[in-house]
């Protein structure tokens, strides 16, 4: 979507203003600036496509004549991207399919102006998406001509090598080792071209490097010419890509025994990693800073504070001072910073942002912090050339690298939009990246909150009863394991097991369920003795050769003498490994502990799955107990019933859910009732009255 402060230019052919005005004051209430220009004919149709700037146009389905499908010939045969929104009476799907075909985005009734803003709002992201790549594809595609030139004029001897194999030399490096043309070296091995008394010291530097091992040291060896003769000489190692392609970069210059080669390509690499303005580290260096950090977190759980500091009206400054007065509010910024921050690094990352990095700083102090710097350049008067003053204000975003830091690149990218929920915010301000906030829609921030919530027991147990229909037999409860996030709102497994499986937490979650419902069970049952637990499970613990002893040992010291726990498993984990359920369950069921099988009842033929597996408990899928009203669900319940109590199997129905629904169970043979009607989870374990 367009950015908050841009105004939207929109093209209506349409024939009444009247509507046009309703969707402009649409935009405008969901914060969509537009300048609209309403056209009815077809000349000024081509006028305005041919020299308009347009970001979108909706179009009605005819308009004194002009059909739709006339401005998007128009918009192609010009060449110009303007997605284009038809709006018809009324909806028709031939219409929708013609409209598509000819290359409308979307077909709108005219006056449903919610859906239609919807629709405006996702084509102008889209738009700007594209827009964006465009200017990147151009960017890289200059770059990239760029390098090349650089490359083949370079003094330094450059090759590329994927493989084990080169792929492209520059003339300095088809010079040095004595070849006639870049056309010879091509698809040469690397190792041809080390001396033999090197090539176990070269092996060892190519292993180290492909596993990540970064060292301060360059290879000094010996380079083989095609004549024969040999060169002393320094390999340095980078990774790079060339044609698209991922591959390793090698710069060789010959060793002259002074030192002196290794001594200029140490400044040229200074050089190139620091800000000509401001001396700070430039991105480059700053991301390989952020990688090493990432590291570090990782492999010995320090943590770091990631800081990108947005300066929020740099545009303005730029339009009113020019390119000096950008310069001296960029330099003084930066001295401020470094002032600010002591010893921790500093980077400028971009035109208006800069960076840092803080060890061991936590989120509260980093908020402090952030907090801290924005009231004092908000309050400092920068000096201008000339004698003039200008104030600004920062934008800070935060992200914190813990030992379950994903990739370098998506800590920026959590650190940069915490920043632009600040600058969108009217700026001046902190935020501090909450992976909790991002769950729903984050595969890695997801992965964090699980991690934390099983080493720092952040899950939360429910219970819920399973009533004996026959009466007897003691308490029998099914445990549900909840997240509970910052903001109020609660993940059920439905939301966060998908990932822990995805990252093989699975089996984790399922030890903490299990050892933590144990505990209160066993507290349970000084009250209330022979009570049982339903423990639901996932298909990683369904493979876990090492359950049946360890759950035996847990069952043992909450009642040695009777089967407290019975683990289930979905019905789908037990067909796609039935194998392993088949043994899984037969060394449970001797371990002491019954099984159970979950959603049962959904496969196409799922009473041949308890020939392979030992369970004790079926629990039936709940669209057995939707709509009982209908005879042919109540025919169905009745039949499978019959066939797993002829199978002597405990019958569980859950999602009982009214009155009707638990008169009609009652006398189908079912041996345990469950459901918000019977009673609902709770926080502890308790059988309300059910007379």
């Amino acid at each position: 979507m367009a950015h908050k402060n841009e105004t939207v230019r929109l093209l209506v052919l349409h024939e009444s203003q009247d509507n046009a005005e309703q969707i402009v004051n649409a935009l405008k209430n969901s914060g969509i600036a537009t300048r609209p220009e309403l056209i009815a004919d077809q000349d000024d149709l081509q006028d305005a496509i041919k020299d308009g700037a347009w970001d979108i146009m909706l179009a009605g389905e005819i308009t004194n004549g002009i059909s739709f499908d006339t401005p998007i010939s128009l918009i192609r045969k010009q060449d110009k991207d303007i997605p284009v929104v038809v709006l018809v009476d009324k909806f028709d799907q031939e219409t929708l399919d013609e409209a598509l075909q000819t290359g409308a985005s979307d077909v709108v009734v005219f006056n449903a102006h919610k859906h239609l803003v919807a629709v405006i709002k996702r084509e102008l992201e889209n738009l700007q998406n594209r827009r964006a790549r465009r200017k990147a594809e151009a960017t890289l595609a200059e770059t990239e001509k760029r390098c090349q030139l650089l490359l083949a004029n370079s003094r330094d001897a450059i090759a590329y090598v994927h493989d084990g194999m080169h792929i492209y030399a520059n003339s300095a490096y088809v010079e040095l080792f004595g070849h006639e043309s870049a056309d010879d070296m091509e698809g040469m091995p690397i190792i041809d071209m080390v001396a033999k008394e090197d090539l176990a010291r070269f092996k060892d530097f190519l292993r180290a490097y492909s596993k990540g091992e970064s060292s301060s040291e360059d290879l000094h060896f010996h380079g083989l010419k095609a004549d024969g003769s040999k060169i002393d000489a320094t390999m340095q190692l980078s990774a790079a890509s060339y044609d698209g392609e991922p591959c390793t970069q090698i710069i060789i210059r010959r060793d002259d025994g002074t030192g002196n080669a290794a001594l200029l390509a140490e400044k040229l690499k200074e050089a190139t990693s620091f800000d000509q303005l401001t001396g700070l580290p430039n991105r480059q260096r700053f991301e390989e800073e952020v990688e090493q950090a990432v590291l570090k977190a990782r492999k010995d759980k320090s943590r770091f504070a990631l800081f990108c500091l947005t300066v929020d009206n740099i545009p303005q400054i730029s339009a009113t001072h020019g390119l000096a007065g950008t310069d001296a509010v960029v330099k003084t910024l930066a001295s401020m910073l470094v002032t600010q921050f002591g010893s921790a690094s500093v980077a400028r990352f971009s035109d208006s942002a800069f960076t840092a990095l803080v060890p061991g700083l936590e989120p509260e102090k980093a908020q402090a912090k952030g907090e801290q710097i924005c009231q004092q350049v908000h309050d400092h008067l920068i000096q201008l050339p000339g004698g003039k003053t200008q104030q600004t204000t920062l934008s800070i975003g935060v992200a914190i690298i813990g030992e379950t830091a994903p990739e370098p690149a998506e800590m920026l990218s959590r650190a940069l939009a915490a920043s632009e929920k600040v600058k969108l915010a009217k700026g001046n301000s902190v935020h501090v990246y909450n992976p909790a906030e991002q769950a729903g829609s984050s595969d890695s921030a997801m992965l964090e909150l699980l991690v934390d919530a099983i080493d720092n027991s952040r899950f939360k147990l429910q219970y819920q009863p399973l009533v004996d229909v026959e009466g007897g037999n003691g308490e029998f409860y099914e445990v549900f394991v909840r997240l509970n996030l910052p903001d109020g709102k609660v993940l059920t497994p439905d939301d966060f097991m998908p990932v822990a499986q995805k990252h093989q937490l699975g089996a984790r979650v399922d030890r903490w369920v299990m050892l933590n419902a144990a505990k209160q069970l066993k507290e349970h049952t000084r009250n209330a003795p022979n009570s049982r637990m339903l423990i639901n499970l996932t298909a990683e613990s369904l493979q876990d050769n090492t359950l049946p002893a360890w759950i035996s040992k847990l069952s043992k010291a909450i009642d040695p003498t009777g089967s407290p726990l019975v683990l289930q498993f979905s019905e789908s984990d037990v067909v796609s490994y039935l194998k392993a359920a088949g043994e899984q369950s037969e060394a449970l069921t001797k371990a002491g502990c019954p099984v159970a099988i979950s959603h049962f009842g959904t496969g196409l033929n799922p009473l041949n799955t308890l020939k392979h597996v030992a369970v004790s408990y079926i629990k039936l899928d709940r669209s057995f107990t939707q709509d009982l009203s209908n005879e042919e669900n109540m025919g169905a319940i009745k039949k499978i019933t019959s066939e797993l109590r002829s199978f002597d199997k405990n019958v569980i129905i859950s999602y009982v859910e009214n009155a009707q629904t638990l008169s009609k169970l009652w006398t189908l043979g079912v041996q345990y009732l469950q459901g918000y009607f019977l009673q609902p989870p709770g926080d502890t374990m308790h059988y309300e009255n059910q007379g």
